[in-house]
Parts: structure tokens; sequence; C-alpha cells
């Protein structure tokens, strides 16, 4: 989301920094680290919840040794997304190493469908995924192995361990096959990521559908437990009374975006006024668990609107629209040339209009034969550079970043 001019963006870390093992409760322990992980220790084993990225996992099988040589039990997802499911594979070596049966995998039926449209993708999802997260050239940006789950349920499924109930409960929010975990006991809810300390990762510009409604009724659920502790799917643990006011704040800005976007779609409006209009309340919009360094409200939006309606934004030359560099060759006629254009973006970059100025860098880019194109690469570079240090969304910012990085290249290649 774009924040006024002249103030600076939040600079909440997105992705908290690894802390090592916490005991948030008699003989439950989280780890925050790049997707938070849980484990707790009974007296018949140990259950974890969530192994985050694949690259940790040597490092999460550790800390779980630091605290117990009890063999590990259950592993549990809360959804299929490659920074809570993939660093298993070293807890199923630990098995293996101690001469243990290995743990068995429990998560909502829909990850496999997950998985299975993972690897389908891979060339795509290690495309996207670079842009998304800034993985450099060189590392690979997708896991290319995948531990399905052993046990798969519907709705809702519990087991006892020790003297411990885990209660699995299906939602759907950012992803259709989450799970969060409540132990009754201890009055503890390993939510995943229906809690991210940031706004609702909805409408995620590269990814499929997620849930506005549903993932707000989930947080209501977990509320309406009165739960001790909960461990999000990233950042800090949240205690005690917070936990209601962070739910329940979380689910009605959910609530009142969804109520808006389809109070206007049943008006007749179209994505761009529905844009232009809806705007978080302010005593929301405040709240630093809602802050939108991650997910934002505009990509909520976004989302809702492509959840009720389809692609066309109601301008009916934009229904079968003329090739994007046919309509900037007429542009550029009309304005005399590609250099009046380009003289045109830098006094708008001048005046702090950064995204008018890119629109009109983009006519002269698709000018090729008549352009110079180092002095229209290098400018949007420097306008996507600056819409990068606008931005609070750590997703809009990657996007911002990778495209500058991208025309900055190509700038230097031209003699």
């Amino acid at each position: 989301m774009v924040k006024p001019k002249n103030e600076k963006p939040q600079t909440q870390p997105v992705f908290p920094q690894y802390k090592g093992v916490e005991e948030i409760s008699p003989k439950v322990y989280s780890i925050t680290t790049f997707g938070n992980v849980g484990f707790v220790v009974t007296d018949e084993g140990v259950v974890v919840v969530d192994t985050a990225v694949h690259q940790f996992g040597e490092l999460i099988r550790n800390d779980i040794r630091k605290v117990t040589d009890a063999p590990i039990h259950s592993v549990i997802y809360t959804h299929g997304h490659y920074d809570h499911a993939f660093g298993v594979w070293a807890l199923l070596k630990d098995a293996e190493e101690r001469g243990d049966p290995p743990p068995r995998i429990i998560a909502h039926e829909n990850v496999v469908r997950r998985f299975n449209r993972y690897r389908e993708l891979q060339g795509q999802q290690e495309f996207i995924n670079r842009i998304q997260f800034s993985v450099p050239e060189g590392v690979s940006a997708v896991p290319k192995e995948y531990h399905y789950p052993d046990v798969t349920y519907h709705d809702r499924f519990s087991f006892r361990l020790g003297d411990l109930t885990f209660e699995l409960r299906f939602g759907m929010g950012e992803t259709d096959d989450a799970t969060w975990v409540w132990i009754p006991e201890k009055k503890v809810i390993f939510s995943g990521d229906f809690l991210l300390w940031s706004f609702p990762n909805i409408g995620n510009p590269f990814k499929v559908q997620r849930y506005e409604t549903e993932w707000a009724e989930a947080l209501e659920q977990m509320a309406s437990l009165h739960p001790d502790i909960l461990v999000p799917g990233h950042g800090p643990v949240i205690l005690g009374e917070k936990i209601q006011k962070v739910c329940l704040d979380t689910a009605r800005a959910l609530r009142y975006l969804h109520e808006e976007v389809v109070k206007r779609l049943n008006q007749g409006a179209w994505i761009e006024q529905i844009l232009e209009e809806v705007q978080l309340p302010e005593d929301l919009a405040n709240k630093s668990y809602l802050a939108p360094v991650y997910g934002c409200p505009p990509f909520v939006i976004h989302a809702i609107h492509r959840r009720y309606a389809g692609w066309y934004d109601g301008n009916p030359s934009h229904l079968f629209p003329s090739k994007t560099v046919d309509i900037a060759k007429e542009v550029v006629n009309l304005a005399g040339g590609t250099e009046a254009l380009l003289k045109r973006a830098k006094a708008l970059k001048k005046a702090e209009e950064v995204q008018l100025a890119l629109h009109l860098v983009d006519f002269v880019l698709d000018n090729p034969e008549t352009a110079d194109l180092k002095d229209a690469h290098e400018l949007k570079a420097e306008l996507l550079q600056a819409k990068a240090e606008q931005t609070t969304s750590f997703i809009a910012h990657n996007i911002f970043m990778n495209g500058a990085r991208r025309e900055s290249q190509v700038a230097r290649e031209l003699k």
C-alpha cells in the first residue's frame, strides 16, 4: 500500500529473525523463525506443529533435541506453503537415525491437492516466488522434495497423546487447506497463518484465490475459546487478553472490507471505483498487528472483487483491446515523439507523480525504434525504485525492486 507523500513506511520486519526455543507453557515450545514452529512434549512422544522452510529443517531438529530426547510422534502441517511444511525432511531423518518409527504427518486433505499443483506448476512457482521473495539467481526459489501427509481429514480431527488432546480444525483464509490446532488442557492455539503480525495476506498478486470471510470466521472461533497463549504463523507469541483483541480486530477488518466491496458491487461499481473509495477505518488501520507490511487492504479488495466478479473492468474499450504496443505508437505520434513523453515523465517524477511517470515511460519503451532506450530504461528503474521506497508491503516492494533491477540491467547492456 502506498503511503502518503513524505510519510515514511513502517519498518516492522515481515519475517522475524530466528530466536531459538521458547517454553511458552510447561512442555509447550515455540520457535520463532521464518515460519514459526511449535512442539509439545508428552509422555508418549513429541507433537510438532509446522516445520518452517526446507533450509531450516536441521535447525528445527536440533532445537527440538536441545529440549527432549523423546521420539517425534506426529507432525502437523497448518497448511502446505513452503515456509511451513518443508523442513519436515530433517525430522524424518532424525527418526531414521535414531531407529524410531517415522512420525506420522497430519494435514487437511487439500494439502495433497496443493502439493500436486505445486509439482505440476514447478516452473511457474519458481518464477513467481523468485520475484515475490527476491530470491537471488542461482538459488532455488522452491523445494523439489515433497513429503505428503500420512493422515488427512475433512473438517475436524483430534487425537490424544499422553495426557493432552490435540484438536485440528479446518479453515480457509490465506489457503484452502488450513488447519489451526487447539490444545484445551493447555489453553494453547497454534493458528498457522490465520495470524501473522501483518494485514492478512489475501489478494497476493501472484497467487490463487484466498478467502476473507472464512478467515474472519476462523479467528472468531479461536477467540471464542478464550486461549491463554496463541502461536501465530509468523511473529511473536500472543498472550492473554491481547489474543481476543488481535483475533477480533483482524476479523472485523476483513468483514468490513468484504461488506464495503460487496455493497459497491451491488450498486454497479467497477474495480477502479471500489479501490478508490474503500479505506480501512482509522481505528483498525492504526493497529500494529494490522500493519500492511506483507498483505495490505488494496490486495484484499482485489481478492474480494475477483471472488465475486469477472475480469471485465467496466470499459467496453478494454473487452477486446488493441495490443499495448499499438496503443503506445499512437500516443507517441500524438505527443510528437518519444522525447516529449520522456521530458514529461521526468517532470512528473520531479513532482513526485511517480505512477503517472511510469505509464509515460512505458509508452516510450513500447516504441523501441524511435526511443532513447537507455535513458528510458534508466528512468523506469529510478521510478520503480521510488515506488519501492514508498510502499510498506513486502510483496509490492519486491515486485518494484525486481523491475528496477531488470530495467537497470537492460540499460547497462545498451550502448
